[in-house]
């Protein structure tokens, strides 16, 4: 085939595939940093946090099969991407609690957790992980995010949010970092009490239950509570530590 035609038929080549409307794979932009990647952005765009190390054979096959799919570039740019080794950044890689790899985590503009997912995953099931992360509508709040936000909340309304965050992580059946939820808990002082005892309340077993050793843990008092007790009982002892709480004020 002479140039002249082959550049011609490469032309129309092109023009068909714009016709048809295929768009062209693009490599996906990969920052250093989550501040450098929100600081080149427009938008307040979701962060997909990509961890991996250099010895991590999956991770390869991660760069070279699922992040270079047409179907994963094409929506690419409705995120922003950072990649990780988690031999050099220990730190972030121990605040998203990522001990092996590949891992990728979906942060939404407040840097809470939208969606979550170790190991390989091909190019359709990350597509899928993307758009579900994107949409979810309850993002989990770090950890230390949470307790800082906690020690620093005054208003009643953001104390009480913040406690029921902690009380929510003591409820997770993994309970992670317990010390450090009960250490913040007990830091509060006696002012929360009675936001745990609402909390003892609450129709979730595990939530109830996590609340009840919460306070005991905080208040030191030795009051029954059974949370798998039927409601009747419940209520009774929810009342006998509510006489505790208004004899102890201030916690003496």
């Amino acid at each position: 085939m002479k140039l002249a035609t082959l550049t011609v038929f490469l032309a129309a080549l092109a023009a068909t595939n714009v016709a048809e409307g295929a768009a062209p794979a693009r490599a996906i932009a990969f920052h250093r940093t989550i501040d450098e990647a929100r600081k080149s952005a427009k938008s307040e765009q979701p962060v997909v946090l990509v961890f991996g190390a250099h010895w991590c054979q999956w991770c390869r096959k991660m760069e070279t099969d699922t992040l270079t799919d047409p179907k994963v570039t094409t929506i690419a740019g409705q995120f922003l991407w950072v990649k990780i080794d988690i031999d050099k950044d220990h730190e972030l890689a121990a605040r998203y609690g990522v001990d092996g790899v590949p891992v990728a985590v979906v942060v939404d503009k407040l840097g809470r957790i939208l969606g979550a997912e170790s190991g390989y995953m091909p190019p359709a099931k990350f597509v899928d992980f993307l758009t579900q992360s994107a949409a979810n509508p309850h993002p989990d709040e770090l950890l230390p995010d949470l307790v800082d936000r906690f020690i620093k909340a005054h208003g009643s309304a953001d104390v009480r949010d913040a406690t029921e965050g902690l009380v929510q992580q003591l409820a997770k059946p993994a309970r992670l970092n317990r010390d450090e939820i009960l250490a913040a808990l007990q830091k509060k002082g006696p002012t929360i009490w009675p936001l745990l005892l609402g909390f003892m309340a609450d129709d979730r077993l595990a939530v109830r239950a996590a609340a009840a050793g919460a306070l005991k843990h905080a208040s030191k008092a030795e009051l029954p509570f059974h949370p798998f007790a039927d409601s009747p009982l419940r209520r009774q002892q929810i009342d006998g530590w509510r006489a505790w709480l208004a004899s102890h004020p201030a916690g003496s």
